[in-house]
């Protein structure tokens, strides 16, 4: 008389084949606290966003070599307008709840399929393209900064754009001065 197999080899067989692919698979999620991209350091100096055909790059509240902006002083901003439209734009205004007034001074017409420079806390003149620079530039001044800004938190500051519309950035404060540690 021959005797039937009654199973449990192959399913023995079959539990362990899926635990070993299971503890295989689950092992690639189990990165932890220390990656490979945990000292990644982001190479966007600052801010973007878009509106239209209108790009915003490295948008940044540019306080020169001050570690914090005081209460009642002014700021800069600094970064790229980016036009890819064929038909020039122009900036129509800039805002924030953080300040009185805000001034735009320069080239605030950004050509089409062009960029404007926002300068910051760089001084010299600013205006529109020329053979020595390329893309025009323009400085906006933040006045009247209602409260102390200092590195870390992000600012609301809105762009308004004759064609491309509105749009607003959370800007954040970079310096050129030493920050002390805490």
């Amino acid at each position: 008389m021959t005797r039937r197999p009654t199973g449990r080899p192959r399913t023995a067989l079959f539990v362990a084949t899926l635990l070993g692919a299971a503890a295989l698979v689950l092992s690639g999620c189990s990165a932890g606290a220390v990656t490979q991209t945990d000292t990644t350091i982001s190479s966007v100096q600052g801010t973007e966003a878009s509106v239209g055909q209108v790009l915003l790059r490295n948008v940044t509240l540019d306080s020169g070599s001050q570690v914090v902006v005081p209460a009642g002083a002014s700021v800069t901003l600094r970064g790229t307008i980016i036009n890819q439209a064929l038909q020039d734009d122009q900036l129509v205004s800039v805002s924030t709840p953080y300040a009185s007034q805000v001034r735009a001074e320069g080239f605030t017409t950004v050509l089409g399929n062009s960029a404007t420079d926002i300068v910051g806390a760089q001084p010299g003149p600013v205006g529109p393209p020329s053979p020595t620079q390329p893309n025009g530039s323009m400085r906006i001044t933040l006045a009247g900064v209602s409260q102390v800004l200092h590195a870390g938190p992000t600012y609301p500051v809105t762009f308004t754009f004759a064609r491309a519309g509105t749009v607003t950035v959370p800007v954040f404060l970079t310096t050129s001065g030493e920050v002390p540690a805490s």
